[in-house]
């Protein structure tokens, strides 16, 4: 029996360190329970915190980084500037060479019939952003172009088109003229061409109504007050246009209908 019993005992000990296993494969899964858990209350923290945590954390990371951070946003901000310069300039030599290539007619030396042609099959540009800038460059000199920029130098050239003076872009600046009370520079390109359009509807003067309209409404005007005469009262004529034929709406109350009638 003692012997069994030893025997047991080494089993026993054999058991032991098992258990222990156990224990401690237990304690990792709960650690690893606990980690999981924490990570899916920071992802949720992080999510209700929204805009302002992401910042939070960027700007952690700016500071971190310290000087090199600072210069790689010195660097990129300079880069900036020098990629808007050149776009500032770019666009009167573009012009430059599309109003070459429109006047001396090259685009035929590459097998194209026309200029807007060549510009769809190059895939270069539109022919109304083409025309745009052909016009800056026709009507501006490259330094006041570009002083400018290419919106509100078009803009200009529309504007002074539109005026019944014998006035140019260029005259404008060099006058230091005002636009709505607002100096050329301080203009806006949306209130610059606005006022344009103020010009040319005015030029145009009051829109004059097609014959056929006049003859229609006069003809709803006086069957209205014959029928209002009759004693319709409230009676109205309205002179509509369908299918390119004009009719004549007829509203009349009830009562008076029936009077007009003879029930």
């Amino acid at each position: 029996m003692a012997g069994k019993t030893g025997k047991t005992s080494a089993v026993d000990g054999k058991r032991r360190p098992a258990s222990g296993r156990a224990a401690s494969a237990g304690g990792r899964a709960a650690a690893g329970g606990r980690a999981a858990a924490g990570d899916k209350a920071a992802a949720a923290g992080d999510k209700a915190g929204g805009a302002g945590a992401a910042l939070a954390r960027v700007r952690a990371q700016a500071v971190k980084g310290g000087g090199a951070a600072e210069r790689r946003a010195q660097a990129l901000l300079e880069l900036i500037e020098r990629r808007k310069a050149r776009i500032a300039e770019d666009f009167y030599e573009i012009g430059e060479a599309l109003r070459e290539l429109q006047r001396k007619k090259l685009y035929l030396a590459l097998g194209h019939a026309t200029f807007g042609e060549m510009l769809k099959a190059r895939g270069i540009m539109g022919l109304s952003q083409a025309k745009k800038l052909i016009g800056v460059v026709a009507a501006l000199p490259r330094d006041k172009a570009l002083t400018l920029g290419p919106e509100k130098a078009y803009a200009l050239t529309r504007y002074t088109a539109a005026t019944p003076e014998v006035d140019t872009p260029a005259w404008l600046l060099d006058q230091g003229a005002t636009i709505a009370g607002k100096r050329v520079e301080e203009i806006s390109v949306r209130e610059l061409t606005a006022e344009a359009g103020k010009v040319r509807e005015k030029a145009a003067g009051p829109k004059r109504r097609d014959p056929e309209e006049q003859r229609a409404r006069a003809a709803a005007r006086t069957a209205q007050a014959a029928l209002r005469k009759r004693g319709a009262r409230g009676a109205t004529v309205e002179a509509r246009r369908e299918k390119g034929v004009y009719w004549l709406r007829v509203e009349v109350p009830l009562e008076a209908a029936a009077a007009l009638l003879g029930e």
